[in-house]
């Protein structure tokens, strides 16, 4: 079964816009991974669903997914993306004006 992630970017970040140091491994690892996402997608322009530059992180069944990551910016500035090999997908907000914004 897929997971579906609802995210604001900012609840990642500390008040200077940055990671926290003291933030655990797995946090980072996926703030990482949808902050790709946002980079991607806000150097493109909008539309369709495109493939990404970023690699599915799922590991069904222990097995590494081997997607690549479609996404786009949606209605109301929020950014959709999935895998179209897993079905892991997500809704990610709050990304206007952090470092990943471009």
């Amino acid at each position: 079964m897929a997971d579906t992630f609802i995210t604001d970017l900012t609840h990642f970040l500390d008040e200077d816009g940055s990671f926290p140091s003291s933030m655990p491994g797995p946090a980072l690892n996926l703030a990482l991974f949808l902050c790709a996402i946002v980079a991607w997608v806000t150097s493109h322009p909008p539309g369709q669903y495109d493939e990404t530059n970023v690699t599915c992180r799922r590991s069904p069944g222990r097995v590494r997914c081997l997607g690549t990551i479609v996404a786009r910016l949606g209605a109301g500035g929020a950014i959709e993306w999935g895998c179209p090999g897993c079905g892991d997908n997500g809704v990610i907000r709050g990304w206007e004006s952090t470092s990943w914004d471009r």
